[in-house]
């Protein structure tokens, strides 16, 4: 089974391509220098696409993947960064078993 959870307020104008060296630089140098977001503030946005999957609104797989990659305890700075570096790998499903 795979479980796909994407984080949509990136797919909105995309930087870095998944699968090159510099894809995670690109996408955390383009948060702070073109939106002028923290990292803070990226992982409370990320918290905010996060929260309905927790809630289980996008089933039961969705939640159980969000939980065991986020935990229930909120989004922090460093799930924020192993997040966008899943993001740009080359492959960034992840397959339950």
């Amino acid at each position: 089974m795979v479980v796909v959870l994407a984080a949509t307020p990136a797919s909105a104008h995309p930087v870095g391509e998944p699968g090159e060296p510099s894809c995670f630089g690109e996408r955390i140098s383009h948060g702070s220098s073109d939106h002028g977001l923290t990292p803070v503030d990226r992982a409370a946005a990320l918290e905010e696409v996060v929260a309905p999957v927790l809630a289980g609104e996008f089933g039961p797989e969705a939640q159980a993947f969000a939980l065991e990659f986020f935990g229930d305890d909120g989004v922090d700075v460093k799930e924020m960064t192993s997040w966008v570096r899943l993001n740009c790998s080359d492959d960034p499903f992840i397959e339950q078993p």
